[in-house]
């Protein structure tokens, strides 16, 4: 037995990544999954991991910046699978990293608030009419623990992901009472495709557990606010960071 036997699950920003690594976690775990990306070559990857795997799976591509692209992401899972019990808004990007928040232009402002938090508000908007149809689903969205602090240079992804938190919350307390459960996962550094080109610049010992998370880390948490283990939890932001915003950073001498 599965953790989600029977059910349906979307999950954006699938192509690689903790996308792709929730995708085949889902899957091994029963459920047939929708994979979303907007570069089909990945995603289509993701979904041939899965097939061969004898699990259901369909790429679905989608621009989660566009209401529109997002309600046709959704109608072609619930069109294929005939229902949709989790949505996993994971999509996002990092837009301009190291400007000062007044160098910033209305562009690259926009385009980071486009992806990352209209992004999850069109999921969670599309998807919750259906859950609220079939008596109940699991919504999960991306944020970050940079959503709880700054950094500086990084205004809007910061803005972004706090976004995504405070709407977590926001649909945490509208949809509880039917059986809509709202959760997010605040991952701190996390060794992926978008991470790596940068990842000299980190410093792996600050991080109390002393490494950076996998995908897979990431999913684990995932697939447990998706499944009925944690049917009692809603409105959580979950730091998955390997103890970083647990510990304040002094800055002593010697």
């Amino acid at each position: 037995m599965g953790r989600l036997d029977g059910r349906v699950a979307l999950i954006t920003g699938a192509g690689s990544g903790i996308g792709r690594a929730s995708a085949i976690l889902f899957a091994g775990e029963g459920a047939k999954v929708a994979v979303v990306d907007r570069v089909p070559e990945g995603a289509q990857e993701t979904v041939r991991m899965i097939r061969d795997a004898g699990v259901e799976a369909i790429f679905v591509e989608a621009d989660v910046s566009k209401s529109s692209s997002v309600e046709q992401m959704v109608g072609a899972t619930a069109g294929q699978f005939g229902r949709l019990d989790v949505i996993f808004n994971h999509a996002g990007i990092q837009g301009a990293i190291g400007l000062p928040t007044a160098d910033i232009t209305e562009e690259d402002f926009d385009l980071v608030i486009n992806v990352n938090l209209k992004g999850v508000f069109f999921g969670c908007k599309y998807a919750i009419p259906l859950m609220l149809k079939q008596g109940g689903g699991a919504i999960i969205n991306t944020a970050s623990i940079l959503g709880q602090a700054a950094m500086a240079g990084g205004t809007p992804y910061c803005i972004s992901k706090a976004g995504i938190i405070q709407l977590t919350k926001q649909i945490a307390s509208e949809y509880s009472r039917f059986n809509i459960r709202a959760n997010c996962i605040c991952p701190g550094l996390v060794r992926t495709p978008l991470i790596e080109p940068y990842f000299e610049v980190f410093r792996l010992d600050s991080i109390p557990i002393g490494r950076a998370a996998t995908p897979e880390d990431i999913a684990r948490v995932a697939l447990f606010l998706a499944s009925d283990d944690s049917a009692y939890i809603t409105g959580a932001a979950v730091a998955v960071d390997g103890g970083c915003t647990a510990e304040a950073k002094l800055l002593l001498k010697g």
